[in-house]
């Protein structure tokens, strides 16, 4: 995974292009055992970068796109793409929503 900074943001803004953006703070549990989840799935195709983004960090982000809570993973490309999703079941449930999402 790739860490979210402001640089990040404005250059993927002007590439136009769909990005999977993985919403975290550092002392959530629940998003440690969610970011395991994710790196067996940026695993599965060598090409593929989920990005990771500190909430703590990045308040006007999470104002701006209306996110709730963390963990979250969301579809962007300049704004959300689809719903964020808040419910990290499975591998195999999320593996499910990242190729429908990198199918749009």
């Amino acid at each position: 995974m790739k860490e979210w900074n402001s640089e990040t943001e404005a250059a993927l803004s002007k590439a136009n292009e769909n990005i999977l953006i993985f919403i975290h703070t550092p002392f959530c549990a629940t998003c440690q055992l969610a970011e395991k989840m994710l790196q067996i799935i940026e695993q599965t195709n060598p090409s593929r970068v989920i990005y990771k983004l500190n909430a703590s960090l990045h308040p006007n982000f999470m104002k701006k796109n209306k996110l709730e809570s963390v963990p979250a993973l969301v579809l962007w490309n300049g704004t959300l793409q689809a719903e964020p999703i808040y419910k990290m079941e499975s591998v195999t449930n999320l593996y499910q929503i990242v190729k429908k999402w990198e199918q749009k």
